[in-house]
């Protein structure tokens, strides 16, 4: 017989084995040791909840099932160590390039990128979206201004009024088509 522990991971109730809970915290403890000091810190840790919210309840489906070790370990492997190395849950596992995603795709959407913005940060999110220089997105929609009668103009007043901006690392990380592990994550914790 075992322990169950009710858990809020990511502002979702879980039910989950109490060696799951162990494993679980000390692995969050390790992303917070690993984080740099700063305003987003709390915020790559909200997301990493909702990620791993978002994973356990796609891999439990509609049912009042419990978090178990082993869909834990499942969770870590996908979403990765805070040191960037493969997480195996022994030996003869496949490493971690394998296992990682699980056959899901990676969310990619477009937002304002508010980082590397001259005005509204469209063609900033363009760029990053399609991964192009900045500086080409810019100079094309210059060209569309003056050679397609202002449509550049409305494009990007369109997209602007329409887009929002990507606020929080998990949407940097949906902005350029990557997998909202640790190490990209981090990469957008510092706010400009």
């Amino acid at each position: 017989m075992k322990k169950t522990v009710s858990a809020a991971i990511g502002s979702t109730n879980f039910i989950i084995d109490e060696d799951a809970y162990a494993r679980l915290d000390s692995y969050l403890a390790a992303f917070r040791a690993k984080l740099h000091a700063g305003a987003d810190t709390q915020e790559v840790m909200t997301d990493l909840e909702n990620r791993i919210a978002e994973l356990a309840t796609a891999r439990l489906g509609s049912g009042n099932r419990v978090i178990t070790l082993s869909l834990i370990d499942e969770i870590i492997s996908s979403i990765g160590m805070p040191d960037g190395t493969a997480y195996n849950r022994d030996s003869q596992e496949a490493s971690y390039e394998a296992q990682r995603n699980n056959g899901e795709p990676v969310t990619h959407r477009f937002f304002r990128d508010r980082d590397h913005r001259s005005i509204g940060g469209v063609c900033s999110g363009l760029a990053a979206y399609f991964n192009l220089d900045i500086t080409l997105v810019r100079v094309a929609f210059i060209l569309l201004f003056f050679l397609g009668f202002s449509a550049g103009f409305w494009i990007y007043i369109v997209l602007w009024i329409i887009a929002p901006y990507a606020n929080t690392p998990t949407e940097k990380c949906q902005l350029r088509g990557i997998e909202p592990t640790f190490e990209n994550l981090s990469k957008f914790t510092t706010s400009k």
